[in-house]
């Protein structure tokens, strides 16, 4: 068996991991995914995102449920705009056992003179039929919600209200607690000042991890500034730590935050961009300033012990958003491409990462894969379906490295395999067709096959050529006629 030859210029970069693509049931124009949740069991998801209608200004919701094991859509359901109101935008869902919540923001009118800010609280259950719909009774002419976490007995809403009169505004933070049939419990008001629209917030047991642009709790009216900070609030109580993690505040700082309570914040100020993260103790781990060509962020999270953002250049000519790998104690960001098309939305939970992209047509596709965990090339000829996976590149003691592999093939209830383990490989750095030394690489011989690899990276382009042994090509799911294959596998969609 002959496999696998690396092409120079594709060695960089990251590839499709080992979870196949989901395709969403709508175009990029059409729906705008804004969050993720995930079941306890990291086995289904639920994602919210919007709709919004040129003619009419309207926005509306979508939830989508996700089987994650089998990479599939269970069921999606519209939200319209609630009660002849004028727009609705969802902020998060939460999945608690067969409920499926959602959590919303909705506007009485579009003219912002005339608007008042509402909360909407929806359930539903995993095959999409909304089971029920509240307006959250919150004090205040104006409230906001900022997330949505699973209790014990249902859920809890954090976000904030506004109050206002001839001459000053006033902000105050709250805290819901509803059971699972949505009746409301006690409502706890701090009216200390609030982290307002833009900031990220996240439950985390007991207690809200929030971020973002915060305002004193009596302002003077269209005379006043916001300052980034981030917090740990107690559901029931006040606040447990807050702390402002730049000592001179950038541009459009954007904040995640991770399931442990972590805070990463990034912004931007010509021509840096700038990273601070803040423990879930409200520590400040790193800061870290960097060159950058991005000046926007729409998703960040933590990756492994980096941090994984999606952001868009500087450069106007270069609309089409990125995402990147960022260092945060070594203030090193680096291009990651993980899927095909330009990724829209990017998220990370229990060890893998998501990521939805559109294609040039404008689909959207829902790709997964683990942190640091094998690289999976697919592509399908003549009805089977052809897979290779290689594992993480390891390095012992002595200094030797080693790696798994697989190859697969899949048609209807076929199902063939070969695996092996490389061992004693040997390291060199190849040369281009520019006669120019390329990226170190290492190369394994045996067992009648040979595999090529990046020392760092897994790969981005791989070739596959052999014969199979006449068992193996009893067994296979393709010709059994001498067992030939001759594959070439890529990042952006493998061919014959």
């Amino acid at each position: 068996m002959h496999i696998i030859r690396f092409f120079g210029a594709t060695l960089a970069g990251l590839v499709l991991s080992n979870a196949m693509a989901a395709s969403l049931p709508f175009g990029s124009k059409k729906f705008t995914p804004y969050h993720v949740g995930f079941a306890p069991d990291n086995m289904r998801a639920c994602l919210a995102g919007a709709r919004f209608d040129p003619e009419s200004m309207q926005s509306t919701g979508d939830l989508l449920l996700l089987d994650l094991k089998r990479d599939t859509v269970i069921a999606q359901a519209h939200v319209p705009v609630p009660d002849d109101y004028a727009s609705l935008n969802p902020v998060q869902c939460a999945i608690d056992g067969d409920n499926v919540y959602l959590l919303a923001n909705v506007n009485t009118q579009l003219p912002r003179s005339l608007n008042q800010g509402l909360v909407y609280l929806y359930q539903f259950n995993m095959q999409g039929k909304q089971l029920g719909k509240k307006r959250l009774v919150i004090e205040g002419r104006n409230s906001y919600g900022h997330a949505l976490g699973v209790s014990a007995n249902g859920v809890q809403v954090a976000g904030y209200i506004k109050d206002e009169d001839d001459s000053f505004e006033y902000y105050s933070f709250f805290t819901l607690a509803l059971d699972r049939r949505l009746n409301e419990g006690k409502l706890n008001v701090r009216k200390t000042g609030a982290f307002i629209s833009g900031a990220e917030a996240r439950f985390v047991g007991d207690n809200v991890h929030v971020a973002g642009p915060f305002v004193a709790a009596k302002v003077v009216k269209e005379n006043w500034i916001d300052n980034y900070a981030s917090s740990r609030i107690l559901a029931n109580g006040g606040y447990a730590w807050s702390m402002r993690p730049f000592k001179k505040e950038p541009h459009r700082v954007v904040a995640g935050i991770s399931q442990q309570g972590a805070v990463y914040s990034l912004g931007y100020e010509n021509p840096e961009s700038t990273l601070a993260v803040t423990s879930a103790e409200g520590k400040q781990v790193s800061l870290s300033s960097f060159p950058s060509k991005f000046c926007e962020t729409s998703s960040i999270a933590d990756f492994g012990a980096d941090v994984l953002a999606l952001r868009k250049p500087c450069d106007e000519k270069r609309k089409a958003a990125e995402l990147t790998l960022i260092s945060p104690a070594g203030g090193k960001e680096s291009p990651l491409q993980l899927v095909p098309g330009e990724p829209v939305f990017a998220a990370t939970n229990a060890g893998q990462w998501f990521v939805i992209s559109k294609d040039a047509a404008g689909k959207l596709a829902w790709y997964s894969g683990a942190i640091g965990g094998d690289t999976r090339l697919s592509q399908t000829a003549a009805g089977v379906e052809h897979s290779l996976s290689i594992g993480r590149i390891n390095k012992d003691r002595k200094g030797e490295r080693s790696f798994d592999y697989v190859y697969e093939q899949r048609a209807g209830d076929c199902r063939f395999s070969m695996s092996g383990h490389a061992v004693e490989v040997d390291v060199f750095n190849p040369e281009g067709p520019d006669g120019k030394e390329l990226p170190q690489i290492v190369m394994y011989e045996g067992a009648g096959m040979s595999v090529t690899l990046p020392v760092a990276g897994p790969p981005r382009e791989a070739s596959f050529e052999g014969t199979l042994t006449p068992e193996q090509a009893k067994r296979s799911c393709g010709s059994k006629n001498g067992g030939k294959l001759s594959l070439m596998f890529s990042a952006g969609g493998a061919r014959r």
